[in-house]
């Protein structure tokens, strides 16, 4: 029986066959409405795509998803479309979540609710039991979004462990500070195009086909995917301890710079054939077990109504229209919220004298603030620089929070040594949490630095908290807007202690809340 037989089901009744066309063309309208009125996020998605190589792979995972489910055509074939209206409930909890995070611009967020609406029209206008039996295929989809940013940090530290240890266990004199590895022949740095995080994701994303394809034990699969997981991250290490070791042993005439990404995603392609031919020992021989090898389900009877069809498309397009109305309304709160006066920097804070000009030595690597201020304060033991910027949050691109945004510049200038949240006593009594990055600068000189984000009246480091306030600001119409605060005084490994208690001293005599001027200094 061919493929286009099975689809268009003969035996069945003309009812049966005219619902599932029906419903297909109802589904792909829709998915191409979802697109055409979530754009804006669907353009932001393509654009990593096709910028990123860490993302590149999400270029293929449509292709990938329809693939997946051609190879269920057969079982699909055997059931019919039973539109189910309480799938709208999905898709209105997606459209919220896209709504919110559109208000605040959170691109991720936005990216999953969009993936999300498209499971949602399956569920809503093909039945629950269709969407069950693409339940894989549709779940893959979310491999499309752009995420994983979060992994990289732990990746490069592993990486210049690992690379570390293999360069003692070959006898090669070694010093890692941070990031930073040096040798006698030469000095590399671990950045995140080092992390091996492109090549995990990928692995993972070929890896999740490979399983569903040839596996049926849940074991088997679980096996395979561990695999996909670790076999890149040996990999990695073994990519970046290669590199230095070439170094080490031509005494510094090759060393690879920039080429190594090249040949690492060579090495990537050895490492996945080397990664499915393993896992071709324990796949199974006759493929995995579907529908297509047991009873499978009879299509129903009832045809399709097409009057309920219609209805159930007309509450899909009122609700996904719902997303591109409520934002004009959000972005026209946002230009209509009250303006405060303009920002300026405490001009008396208790025992300390300033605020002096600034030279820009340090600055934190925030970009795209409404405004920036930055300020030198002395007392008896030493000086603080303070570093205020505001963001009021009123149009899409200028975020406080955002992947582009980091305490420490992207380059070799100052480069990350240690970090970690602490926490001090205001003058109140009450706790409050600051977040502590130590910088390596030129000439080894250290720079202590405590940072956290100011909403209102609210202190905190929590990342999510400034995103959700930030919202609540929109809404309520204050634009008041949102504000790093960055203190940031020299020291070195000596008086490490010494220049905590002069950030927490400063902390402490700082007019609160930072930046707003409701009050007189």
């Amino acid at each position: 029986m061919s493929a286009s037989s099975n689809l268009y089901l003969p035996g069945f009744p003309s009812q049966i066959r005219y619902g599932w066309t029906l419903a297909l063309t109802l589904l792909g309208l829709s998915t191409l409405l979802t697109l055409w009125l979530l754009w804006p996020s669907a353009l932001s998605m393509a654009h990593i795509w096709f910028n990123s190589q860490t993302y590149a792979h999400g270029t293929f995972i449509p292709a990938l998803t329809l693939f997946l489910i051609w190879t269920r055509r057969q079982e699909l074939a055997r059931q019919s479309p039973e539109p189910w209206a309480w799938g709208l409930i999905w898709i209105a909890l997606a459209t919220l979540a896209w709504i919110l995070a559109r208000g605040v611009d959170v691109k991720t967020v936005q990216h999953f609710a969009l993936v999300a609406m498209l499971p949602g029209l399956v569920l809503t206008l093909l039945g629950p039991r269709l969407a069950w039996s693409l339940v894989f295929p549709l779940a893959y989809l979310f491999f499309a979004v752009p995420f994983g940013d979060f992994i990289v940090p732990p990746l490069m530290d592993y990486t210049a462990w690992f690379s570390v240890l293999l360069l003692k266990l070959s006898g090669v004199p070694v010093h890692m500070d941070g990031h930073y590895i040096s040798i006698p022949a030469a000095d590399f740095v671990v950045i995140e195009a080092c992390s091996g995080v492109r090549y995990l994701i990928a692995s993972l994303a070929l890896g999740l086909v490979y399983a569903y394809l040839n596996y049926n034990s849940l074991w088997r699969r679980l096996a395979f995917m561990a695999l996909a997981i670790g076999l890149p991250m040996l990999a990695n290490g073994l990519r970046a301890y290669s590199i230095i070791i070439t170094a080490h042993v031509t005494d510094g005439r090759i060393i690879l710079g920039y080429g190594h990404i090249v040949v690492g995603w060579v090495f990537f392609g050895v490492v996945m054939f080397l990664m499915f031919w393993i896992g071709s020992f324990w796949a199974d021989r006759h493929g995995p077990v579907d529908a297509r090898n047991g009873a499978a389900p009879r299509a129903s009877s009832q045809p399709v109504n097409a009057f309920n069809l219609a209805l159930i498309m007309l509450a899909v397009v009122g609700v996904l229209g719902s997303a591109r109305g409520t934002e004009v309304l959000l972005q026209q709160r946002a230009q209509q919220t009250r303006v405060e006066a303009p920002i300026r920097l405490p001009s008396a804070v208790p025992g300390w004298q300033g605020p002096e000009d600034v030279a820009d030595v340090w600055r934190p690597a925030y970009h795209d603030a409404d405004a920036e201020l930055a300020g030198r304060y002395r007392d008896n033991g030493g000086a603080v620089e303070l570093h205020l910027l505001h963001y009021r949050n009123r149009g899409q691109g200028t975020e406080l929070i955002s992947w582009r945004n980091q305490i420490h510049e992207r380059n070799e200038t100052w480069r990350p040594v240690a970090g970690r949240s602490r926490t001090l006593t205001d003058n109140d009594g009450q706790p409050r949490a600051v977040q502590e990055t130590l910088l390596r600068g030129p000439s080894g000189r250290l720079r202590l630095i405590w940072h956290w984000y100011q909403i209102g009246e609210r202190a905190t480091i929590d990342r999510v908290e400034v995103k959700l306030r930030e919202l609540q600001m929109v809404l309520i119409g204050d634009g008041r807007g949102a504000f790093l605060v960055a203190l940031s005084t020299q020291g070195d490994e000596l008086t490490l202690d010494a220049a905590r208690q002069r950030l927490e001293d400063f902390a402490r005599a700082l007019p609160q809340p930072v930046g707003y001027h409701d009050h007189d200094d």
